[in-house]
């Protein structure tokens, strides 16, 4: 395997049997007369299409804006329209349609992963299988890899489409740190009691927060143990009690004391390069890169991870089982999946992100490209971060956590 990509398919093989214990939502195939993606391409002239997801990130909007939606409109004849509105949102939208009844909808294309994508699986809001469909998919990825079959646990069955890696990586000024980062949640301990108010996080249900607490939790009792509780809050607390324990005990040392918290990454991010707190957090493996290129994080800034590993995941595209342009869905997934328009995503002028490719699959030329994109000092290597990834905690884990989390440690 070539060294940029970063594949989670070594952690997939450890838990893929445990993986498929997870209850299985089955959805019955959606009857349509799209017979693959050429039938799509000619059926999809002339259509506009919608891609709902995220607006908050600049980057990913220009992408979309300045290389997918001229692309779009020069090979297929297909006119998008970017909606910006979060997952949440677009889910109590397709509920609400879902249960009034309506056949066509405005959301075609949405941005999607985890939780969400359980929920809108179990609530039959997707239109699919789709990924047959799809050229890119069984052209560029690992099609029959652990990324392509299971969403945190949940199998897709080809109701999505890969659309991007992530990984929690951590981010700190070398220049703070005189002893070196702390790799692993005692030595996070350590150094918040020798600097009160200097460590916090984001309160979960804050996505990246909540994966901050999730990966706390597995470094002090172990993803295996979190993975095999049952799914219910009684037992999964027995489980994962003495995480937050250990949240109880730093949460005296924290930015005010622990008793609140910043509400997005954003906050985190301004109060760390103001220099109130000394540590930040993503889920973009580049987020050091990307700050330090655009002059907003000090050259001394790099990222570090846990000895023990981060929570890695991926991030989705599917269709909206009301979408009335099915077809030019279908075309612009494959669009925003694709070697150029991803390749263009890469780079920093769009955020650094890391496409969903197998680089077996990709041309040595393409493949080096990659290579020399992710050069920069203060990120760490591509190999490093693949040998540091843990699998995400089941979807329906997730909110339960959150829950725990509020109960014993917000309000404790």
């Amino acid at each position: 395997m070539k060294k940029w990509l970063i594949s989670l398919l070594s952690v997939g093989m450890l838990f893929s049997l445990s993986a498929c214990k997870t209850d299985d939502t089955k959805e019955a195939k959606t009857e349509d007369s799209i017979s693959s993606f050429s039938d799509a391409v000619k059926q999809s002239k002339g259509e506009t299409v919608t891609f709902y997801g995220f607006g908050g990130d600049e980057k990913a909007n220009a992408w979309v804006d300045e290389v997918v939606t001229p692309a779009m409109k020069e090979k297929y004849d297909i006119t998008v329209k970017r909606v910006p509105m979060d997952i949440d949102q677009i889910l109590n939208k397709l509920t609400t349609e879902k249960e009034a009844g309506t056949k066509e909808g405005d959301i075609d294309v949405m941005w999607i992963n985890g939780e969400n994508f359980y929920t809108a699986k179990q609530a039959k809001l997707l239109y699919g299988p789709i990924t047959e469909k799809v050229e890119s998919f069984e052209k560029l990825m690992d099609d029959d890899g652990h990324n392509s079959t299971y969403d945190f646990g949940v199998k897709i069955d080809g109701y999505e489409v890969p659309y991007g890696s992530a990984q929690l990586v951590f981010a700190g000024d070398k220049e703070r740190f005189k002893d070196g980062f702390p790799t692993d949640t005692q030595a996070l301990l350590e150094y918040a009691k020798a600097n009160p108010g200097k460590i916090t996080y984001t309160a979960p249900p804050e996505f990246t927060g909540s994966a901050f607490v999730r990966n706390v939790i597995c470094d002090i009792v172990g993803y295996d143990k979190v993975e095999e509780a049952k799914a219910n809050k009684e037992d999964l607390y027995k489980v994962i009690k003495p995480g937050l324990d250990y949240l109880n005990e730093i949460k005296p040392y924290l930015w005010q004391e622990g008793k609140t918290y910043p509400t997005t990454t954003a906050e985190l991010d301004q109060m760390f390069s103001a220099g109130q707190i000394d540590m930040s957090y993503s889920y973009s493996q580049m987020h050091v890169a990307e700050k330090r290129s655009d002059n907003e994080l000090k050259a001394t800034t790099e990222s570090f991870l846990f000895d023990k590993g981060t929570i890695a995941n991926q991030s989705y595209l599917a269709v909206a089982n009301t979408s009335k342009v099915k077809a030019g869905a279908l075309v612009l997934i494959n669009e925003m999946t694709s070697e150029s328009a991803q390749l263009k995503k890469a780079e920093a002028k769009y955020g650094y992100s890391i496409p969903p490719f197998d680089s077996e699959k990709l041309s040595d030329k393409t493949n080096q490209k990659l290579t020399d994109l992710y050069k920069n000092q203060g990120v760490l290597s591509l190999e490093e971060m693949q040998e540091k990834q843990i699998p995400e905690v089941q979807a329906e884990k997730i909110p339960m956590i959150e829950a725990l989390w509020k109960e014993h440690v917000l309000h404790e």
